[in-house]
């Protein structure tokens, strides 16, 4: 990377935020945080002390006209990912953006035409592709360890459900959270999604009403080389926060564990751990590991890993998905 330091903005300072701006500001190296930009003084603030002489401002605009800065990162509500992208791209300032990109594919298209007019980078928040257990998976697959893929299990299980009217400003559950199970069934795949088929339920906080509150899910994707996908999403559960993944093929099966990220191949041995409690906790190295590679790929001017075309791709996969749990049917891509 040379010498060179990144000079990195956050565009938003709720909960995620705070950990990018953590990590900016004490784990990466070569970048520096230079701003924080959120409407509430008191999260700016707090994420800002996590550096030095870092600025605080009150929207987007104050920062991106500053010259000094290199890149943003967005993690601010989902309604202003796509606007902040294609702010930030005229700007000039390259762009990490927490998943999803947009509500909807147009403006998520549009947030990635930006970027691309104006010769800036573009990187979506799907962190899991980070994770030591999920590279490891794909690396097996990679190699040929399991013969062709032939099914696939995905889930993401929270401790507890949001906050009353948080799923509904941010598209709902499979935007926000099955999300990354549907692009880890993408990235361990290597097969695009074809055909989803959703079912929900609101079996965790019934009393919540709206298109939008459902809690409990079950998702089955076909891809595009034949293989089944299940993805399986709850917002309770007794244990604590679970995140993992299963691969299927003709040579035997390939478990990231919910707990740990471990790859265990089964042989008939069983393993009980404790789970993490927060998404923070199961996936702290990778969250770090992520915004390193940003910060990489910019200095060494290169397509980041995980593109604004799988951001798009994901995104259009959710959509599929709310849909068809909607109105009850197949929808196919």
């Amino acid at each position: 990377m040379g010498t060179r330091v990144i000079n990195i903005a956050l565009l938003g300072a709720g909960e995620i935020g705070q950990l990018h701006a953590e990590t900016i500001a004490r784990h990466l190296h070569g970048a520096r945080l230079t701003a924080v930009a959120d409407p509430v003084d008191e999260h700016a603030r707090c994420a800002a002390a996590q550096g030095d002489a870092v600025r605080v401002a009150a929207t987007a605009a104050e920062v991106l006209s500053d010259a000094a800065v290199d890149a943003v990162v967005i993690a601010s509500p989902t309604r202003f990912h796509a606007p902040m992208i294609i702010e930030a791209a005229a700007a000039g300032k390259h762009i990490f953006c927490e998943k999803p990109l947009a509500l909807t594919l147009d403006d998520a298209r549009a947030a990635i035409a930006a970027t691309q007019s104006n010769g800036v980078k573009l990187q979506v928040g799907f962190q899991r592709r980070f994770d030591a257990g999920y590279a490891r998976a794909k690396d097996a697959i990679v190699r040929g360890e399991l013969g062709t893929v032939e099914l696939l299990l995905s889930t993401t299980r929270d401790p507890e459900p949001p906050a009353p009217g948080y799923l509904a400003s941010c598209g709902g559950m499979f935007l926000d959270t099955a999300i990354h199970d549907f692009d880890s069934v993408r990235f361990l795949s290597g097969s695009e999604v074809v055909e989803v088929f959703a079912a929900a339920s609101s079996l965790v906080t019934p009393e919540r009403q709206g298109p939008y509150e459902v809690d409990t899910s079950v998702t089955v994707l076909r891809l595009a080389s034949g293989a089944l996908a299940t993805v399986t999403n709850s917002l309770r559960t007794g244990y604590g926060y679970e995140a993992g993944a299963e691969v299927y093929g003709p040579r035997g099966k390939l478990v990231i564990a919910g707990d740990c990220g471990g790859v265990q191949h089964f042989s008939g041995a069983g393993v009980a751990t404790a789970f993490p409690q927060t998404y923070r906790d199961r996936f702290a190295q990778a969250y770090r590991d992520e915004l390193a590679a940003f910060v990489r790929c910019i200095a060494e001017d290169r397509a980041p890993r995980v593109t604004g075309d799988d951001g798009l791709r994901a995104l259009e996969i959710a959509l599929a998905a709310t849909r068809s749990q909607q109105e009850g049917r197949t929808v196919r891509l």
